[in-house]
């Protein structure tokens, strides 16, 4: 086998932040502690409390971290596409996304990168068989689960199509991803899912724990639950459209 043949593909891990600053050096540490040879970008929109200046300062002594800051809150599912576009721009072969707040476990990345073996995205499952919402309040348990039951009613999604959990081959999703506009905000995750569905892209799911969060409040609002809502009606109308004939 040539060095060519043998060489690892490069990994990035992708972080989304608004004002994490009490999380973000801790989950850097351990995703550097359980993957090798991995490049890790903080996407921050202007957090107010200095999650970039944490970031920064920590970047200043680990040449594998490196900020992206943003004007404002322009949302999660846009920060989530701008990770596989600057990716796929930088020649980067494997992303990973995960959340800031460590309901996510780094230890849990290397098995979602092992899957891409089979798929071309692996989405960590909280649905799936071991998978599970540990120590959860029982209305986010609830919120969560009416969520899936949503996508899977109105999409026809089989997978976990709401956690942001996932490992992609980058150069297999930018194409139906960038193929129609999708949401900047929580909605990104189920449409981006579908379109990558619908467009026969290979999707598995690896088992995860999701754990309550480590410091600081949840980001997603009650305006953000009933704007999901209404999105994947609309989007769940306008996909079945796009995609009649081809479902059985």
């Amino acid at each position: 086998m040539n060095s060519q043949e043998s060489k690892s593909p490069r990994i990035r891990v992708a972080i989304p932040t608004l004002n994490e600053r009490d999380n973000i050096v801790s989950l850097c540490d351990e995703i550097l502690r359980v993957i090798s040879d991995v490049e890790i970008v903080v996407i921050d929109d202007s957090s107010s409390d200095g999650t970039g200046d944490v970031v920064q300062a920590y970047a200043s002594t680990h040449p594998a971290v490196r900020l992206v800051t943003r004007p404002g809150r322009l949302g999660i599912g846009s920060a989530h596409h701008f990770a596989l576009k600057e990716a796929h721009d930088d020649g980067i072969e494997v992303v990973v996304t995960i959340d800031a707040d460590w309901t996510h476990q780094p230890s849990d990345i290397p098995r979602l990168i092992e899957k891409l073996d089979d798929a071309a995205v692996v989405v960590g499952s909280r649905f799936a068989a071991d998978g599970g919402l540990s120590d959860w309040a029982p209305s986010r348990k609830l919120l969560t689960h009416v969520g899936h039951a949503m996508t899977r009613v109105f999409l026809q999604l089989p997978h976990d199509a709401t956690g942001a959990l996932r490992a992609y081959r980058v150069s297999a999703v930018i194409g139906p991803l960038s193929s129609h506009t999708l949401s900047s905000g929580y909605s990104w995750l189920y449409q981006s899912l579908g379109q990558l569905h619908f467009a026969d892209v290979t999707i598995v799911e690896v088992p995860i724990i999701l754990t309550k969060r480590a410091y600081g409040s949840s980001k997603m609002r009650v305006r953000d639950v009933i704007v999901g809502a209404l999105n994947l009606l609309i989007f769940s109308t306008l996909f079945r459209w796009r995609n009649r004939g081809r479902q059985s």
